[in-house]
């Protein structure tokens, strides 16, 4: 792999926005969930993805807009020639209740979470690819004043060699043609 360039990035529109809407993380109903294979549009790893295979069941997560968010925190060590992407994902969920309880207990006994992230631009990433997602954090809160939130903040991190892919097509087409539910 080359260590050069070979285009250069346009300033563009201002007509981006921030925020995540909508995460899927895999899970499985029964023991196992996998993802045996990722299909890309192109010939080289840098294309976007275009089928995930596997097994188990792709549970959705929408959140509200303003609360939500994905960054991908470069960390390179010139002296020993190392570098690798810290992707942090930041989940609000609304209303404590005994079923996100039990959610969030799960989701902290896997150190191997994969998750797909939608933004308000509806670009979505596949994040924890190689190494999975893990709960690094979050909190459980009800709040003070009638104005505050109720409920969950998830923290999901995860340590790649590369920036996540983008998932190019319909997840739900794509997750059917790779052997997956979604619920």
């Amino acid at each position: 792999m080359s260590c050069f360039i070979s285009s250069g990035v346009a300033l563009g529109c201002s007509d981006g926005i921030g925020g995540i809407k909508k995460i899927y993380v895999l899970g499985s109903t029964g023991a196992t969930a996998s993802v045996t294979g990722v299909t890309y549009s192109g010939a080289s790893v840098s294309a976007p993805i275009t089928g995930i295979t596997g097994d188990g069941t792709w549970y959705s997560f929408e959140l509200k807009r303003n609360t939500s968010s994905l960054a991908q925190n470069t960390t390179k060590n010139f002296e020993n020639g190392t570098i690798y992407w810290e992707q942090v994902l930041t989940a609000v969920l609304f209303k404590y209740d005994q079923d996100k309880r039990n959610i969030l207990l799960e989701l902290g006994l896997n150190d191997k979470l994969k998750v797909v992230a939608i933004d308000q631009n509806d670009t979505q990433y596949y994040l924890g690819q190689v190494n999975g997602m893990y709960l690094s954090g979050g909190s459980a809160a009800t709040g003070t004043a009638f104005g505050d939130r109720n409920g969950f903040e998830l923290v999901l991190t995860g340590q790649e060699a590369k920036p996540a892919s983008v998932v190019d097509g319909d997840l739900a087409t794509i997750f059917a043609a790779g052997g997956f539910s979604v619920a």
